[in-house]
């Protein structure tokens, strides 16, 4: 089996994520827009897709964040919310203050100097009986410019007697009752969040027929892996990442799918250039079964090209066709452990997996030369027509390295990429080192008679 690890995190990880998406893809929530609550953890909530999914501010927020760092969710500026630097509370109030002495006993008016005295007070401290008589020395004002002049409307501390024009803008924590500076508050922008047009048709797909063709998979009891980088090294030396890496341990082999998924976001047919890519990726991987998911489809030339190269080609409109018409139900196939005993045994252990068995089968290869293999087995999972060529090879000492490479040779030529190899008494060891190169199965019986 190919070993490969996960790259990275993908949408269909998280349930949340998956919820989230469908809903919005329903129309159920077309846009997630904020709500300021000082009562909230958070000092906001989105309240409506909150209660519609069952999560928290903190597990929405979390799966917002990551669909709009994917590009998935177009995020705009809604407000901003401010929190005490003390006890994190958004509960705050804004205070004028004086910016002196800092009390918040001051009044805003009209100031007047009296210019026999130099007392400098608000309007309203003149004030009495209706005339302007000098709080200070008590004598009355009667001509502006002569006795008094007015320096506008300003502000007056209570406490310190400070005439300003400007207070100072403190805020107070409702909490704690802190006072504080604005350049000291903690400040969060809210965002609210819709779909992009563009991405759109991608995360349908990727909720819909993508999540239903690896359920499928799945329960033809393939192990998937989502965004899989192939840990053995390529034959280029390249590391490679596959859209999907399906495996399949049968008890008796091992088969790889390398799938890749290519998706066009303005719905324009997909040219040779994807599919070449991909193929190339698979052919440097060593993996020969590839299926593409092509999504609305390709063009004639990249159609052409994947029939050529035996790559097992889904386009959008097919991959709906063939998820609705399949049973996603789970194989079940019983694999007891092999164990060689005869070439009969191993027939009936293959009928008992699914496989086609045919002895002695006549096969044309691309040559033109008609070859005898002895047993063509042929395995149909609903995706790919597995097709494994077994060959019984017998010396009298050891088998050498030319036979194996006969039967090699014999395999290619009738495009059999998996190969089984029955042989007594043993391999040679040049002919082994070849056997693993060629990736060939060996199975050696130390008994002949045991293979007729």
């Amino acid at each position: 089996m190919v070993e490969a690890t996960k790259l990275v995190h993908t949408i269909t990880d998280d349930p949340n994520i998956i919820k989230l998406l469908n809903e919005m893809l329903a129309g159920g929530i077309a846009e997630i827009k904020p709500s300021i609550s000082l009562n909230a953890e958070l000092g906001f909530t989105y309240s409506h897709a909150e209660n519609l999914l069952g999560l928290t501010t903190r597990e929405l927020l979390s799966a917002l964040e990551f669909l709009s760092d994917e590009g998935l969710l177009e995020r705009q500026f809604d407000d901003k919310i401010l929190f005490c630097q003390h006890c994190q509370s958004p509960n705050l109030r804004p205070s004028l203050r004086c910016p002196k002495c800092g009390s918040g006993n001051i009044v805003k008016g009209r100031i007047l100097e009296h210019f026999a005295c130099s007392n400098i007070g608000l309007e309203d401290e003149y004030m009495a009986a209706g005339k302007y008589i000098c709080p200070r020395c008590k004598k009355e004002l009667r001509s502006l410019g002569n006795d008094y002049r007015s320096l506008g409307v300003n502000y007056k501390c209570n406490n310190c007697s400070e005439i300003f024009s400007e207070a100072a803008l403190k805020w107070q924590c409702l909490k704690c009752m802190a006072f504080f500076a604005e350049s000291e508050i903690k400040e969060t922008t809210l965002y609210s969040y819709r779909i992009s047009d563009e991405k759109r048709h991608w995360v349908e797909f990727e909720l819909g027929a993508k999540a239903r063709f690896i359920e499928y998979l799945e329960n033809q009891d393939y192990k998937v892996i989502v965004k899989a980088r192939v840990n053995s090294i390529s034959k280029s030396g390249a590391e490679h990442v596959l859209d999907l890496l399906a495996c399949r341990d049968d008890g008796f082999i091992t088969y790889n799918i390398g799938i890749g998924v290519t998706i066009d976001e303005h719905n324009m047919e997909i040219g040779l250039e994807e599919v070449f890519r991909f193929d190339n990726k698979a052919y440097d991987l060593g993996i020969h079964d590839k299926i593409l998911l092509a999504v609305p489809g390709l063009s004639h030339e990249a159609k052409q090209f994947a029939r050529q190269q035996r790559i097992r080609v889904f386009e959008g409109a097919d991959l709906e066709v063939f998820l609705s018409s399949i049973n996603i139900a789970s194989r079940q196939i019983a694999k007891a452990p092999f164990e060689f005993e005869t070439k009969t045994k191993l027939v009936e252990y293959l009928e008992k997996l699914g496989y086609k068995v045919e002895q002695k089968t006549r096969v044309q290869g691309k040559s033109g030369t008609e070859y005898t293999m002895d047993i063509m087995a042929y395995n149909d999972d609903g995706v790919i027509i597995h097709t494994l060529g077994i060959g019984i090879l017998i010396a009298n000492d050891e088998v050498d390295i030319d036979a194996i490479s006969l039967f090699d040779a014999k395999a290619y030529d009738i495009s059999v990429h998996d190969k089984v190899l029955l042989v007594s008494p043993k391999l040679s060891q040049e002919a082994k080192q070849f056997a693993q190169q060629q990736r060939i199965k060996i199975i050696e019986v130390d008994d002949p008679s045991r293979l007729t």
